[in-house]
């Protein structure tokens, strides 16, 4: 099998590419650049990587030639910054139909979506959402999310291009940027550490499914190999946390407390969201999942050694 992914030098994509070394066949890896990766990612020299701006006028036939299996994981914009919805939506969802519109013409047998878990439904009334549940989305990053899956489902249907729909929770651990917009198990961590503040938006209630790297990883391979008739899954931890358990857990480990900054929520952050995934434990056979506790264990011994094999 030959596989691509777009995203590739992400969090998750740099993941799924090592872990798809194993496999046999060709690993064609898309994203802007790849200064993240090194010589000791690719020591086989099994990647071949293609730089370029995933937009509408991209070479999509190109990328897509002699593929078996896309990863699309690549978005230009995240959850809690938008620009115009006319840009988004020119540089995101149009740019997957292109991507959708290769895939059929190269006779690529299946697309898998990295959808988002945490913003596609929207509001909830406090219960875990499962895949058939209404989906009505309170952010242009949760709309085009949605709009994707929708097209990618009719291409499946008009087309009999095959597809995994992958609703994601939010991933945290090793590897993902502390720095970044994303990733408030990483980020806090990575704070507490160095003894740096942290801002909460509200009043830190907001519950979240939090799901670790590995666990994200497993997940998202297990559900692109399932060839039942399913094709759409959620995939997280199954049970949500609210930020003040975040912080309490984290400072617990660690034995360090927090200097902690309150603003005003944010209107795209929804008061609960966490994910049903009973859909996804019925395919797989893990079924025993990092607990937070355990992945912020190990994030600290992570940035421990980072900052003794950067001296």
């Amino acid at each position: 099998m030959n596989y691509l992914i777009l995203g590739a030098s992400g969090f998750i994509g740099k993941k799924i590419a090592k872990e798809l070394i194993e496999e046999k066949g060709k690993i064609r890896l898309f994203d802007r650049n790849f200064s993240n990766f090194n010589n000791s990612d690719d020591e086989d020299g099994r990647f071949e990587f293609v730089s370029g701006i995933f937009s509408r006028d991209y070479d999509f036939c190109s990328l897509t030639k002699e593929i078996d299996v896309v990863f699309h994981l690549i978005s230009t914009t995240i959850p809690s910054t938008e620009i115009s919805f006319a840009q988004e939506l020119d540089e995101n969802v149009a740019a997957s139909l292109r991507l959708f519109d290769a895939c059929k013409i190269n006779n690529v047998k299946k697309v898998i979506f990295i959808s988002s878990g945490g913003t596609v439904y929207g509001k909830s009334l406090g219960k875990p959402f499962k895949e058939d549940d209404p989906t009505n989305p309170i952010s242009s990053y949760g709309v085009q999310k949605l709009t994707i899956e929708k097209y990618l489902q009719l291409y499946g249907s008009e087309f009999g291009l095959d597809y995994r729909i992958v609703r994601l929770a939010n991933p945290y651990g090793p590897g993902q940027n502390p720095l970044g917009s994303l990733g408030i198990i990483t980020k806090f961590t990575y704070n507490i550490i160095n003894d740096i503040g942290i801002t909460v938006f509200g009043d830190g209630n907001i519950v979240r499914d939090y799901i670790y790297i590995d666990d994200a990883i497993k997940g998202i391979l297990s559900i692109s190999n399932y060839e039942g008739k399913n094709k759409l899954f959620n995939l997280g931890y199954g049970k949500g946390h609210s930020i003040i358990e975040i912080i309490e857990i984290i400072e617990q480990v660690s034995g360090k407390k927090f200097n902690i900054e309150y603003k005003e929520s944010r209107d795209v952050d929804v008061d609960f969201s966490v994910l049903d995934i009973q859909r996804y434990l019925e395919i797989t056979d893990n079924k025993n999942m990092i607990s937070i506790t355990d992945g912020v264990k190990y994030l600290i011994d992570y940035f421990l050694e980072v900052e003794r094999n950067a001296k």
